[in-house]
């Protein structure tokens, strides 16, 4: 295997292997993160052999809600068509201390961006679907209630919820449950101030429980950690010899770009 470099670089091979990790960790339509929660690059070093603390560097940050083993925990919620746009054109925003680290990256979904539009309207278009099958156009004018499912670390859950407060009302998000409810959070809990970090820590209270990704194994609930949906994913890609570890692509699919510039 090549490195898979740092996600700031512009690659985009890690990214897109984060995002299929958490979509197919919880079978979700979507997988979101930013490039800010990406924390390490892959590389492949003298043997090419990647250990669980080099999957867990991806993405340490966090602790738990329902448990408290370490690592940060996915969260899964409902969105419309102008749901998506709406948070996609907030991480689009840049962040001149820290530069690229809100970059919105994704899994099952493709968006259309032009930033010379201005502010908190720089998406065009946005299509679900996969490099293996194609893509479908979503409506984004807030005509079709219709809703999808997008999974993304915890961390950037309080975040999508204030997004109202955060911009001052420019923009309007409500997450909800699969049954169209929303959800709750004690947005007011936060600490605004830090919500332009992406090394915000989650607090207890601050996001639903319902809207956790977990498995239950004998009856103990446990949470579906960002990295071990993402060595989870590793472990189930083929391998180039039979019986040998799997191998992490770098081909075509693999780079494929999901946020297209038109600018």
């Amino acid at each position: 295997m090549a490195d898979l470099k740092e996600v700031q670089t512009g690659d985009t091979k890690l990214a897109n292997l984060c995002t299929d990790a958490f979509r197919n960790a919880t079978g979700s339509d979507i997988g979101f993160t930013v490039n800010g929660l990406i924390r390490a690059p892959i590389l492949r070093g003298k043997t090419g052999v990647q250990t669980v603390y080099d999957v867990f560097a991806l993405a340490p940050l966090g602790g738990g809600i329902v448990d408290t083993t370490a690592g940060s925990a996915l969260v899964t919620g409902y969105f419309t068509g102008h749901d998506l746009k709406q948070l996609l054109n907030y991480f689009l925003v840049d962040n001149p201390t820290h530069p690229g680290e809100w970059f919105p990256r994704t899994s099952g979904l493709r968006f259309h961006y032009n930033l010379s539009r201005g502010k908190y309207d720089a998406v065009t278009a946005i299509e679900l679907g996969n490099y293996d099958h194609g893509y479908s156009a979503v409506d984004i004018t807030g005509k079709d209630e219709r809703l999808y499912s997008l999974t993304c670390p915890i961390m950037l859950g309080p975040i999508i919820m204030a997004l109202s407060p955060l911009t001052k009302g420019k923009l309007t998000l409500v997450p909800k449950n699969s049954e169209g409810q929303p959800l709750t959070s004690k947005v007011e809990a936060l600490d605004l101030s830090l919500s332009n970090s992406p090394y915000l820590i989650t607090q207890i209270g601050t996001t639903d429980k319902s809207s956790l990704a977990t498995v239950s194994h004998k009856g103990v609930v446990t949470e579906i950690k960002e990295w071990q949906a993402i060595m989870d994913h590793i472990r189930e890609l083929p391998a180039e010899v039979v019986g040998e570890l799997p191998y992490i692509p770098v081909d075509e699919k693999a780079d494929e770009v999901r946020a297209i510039n038109e600018d």
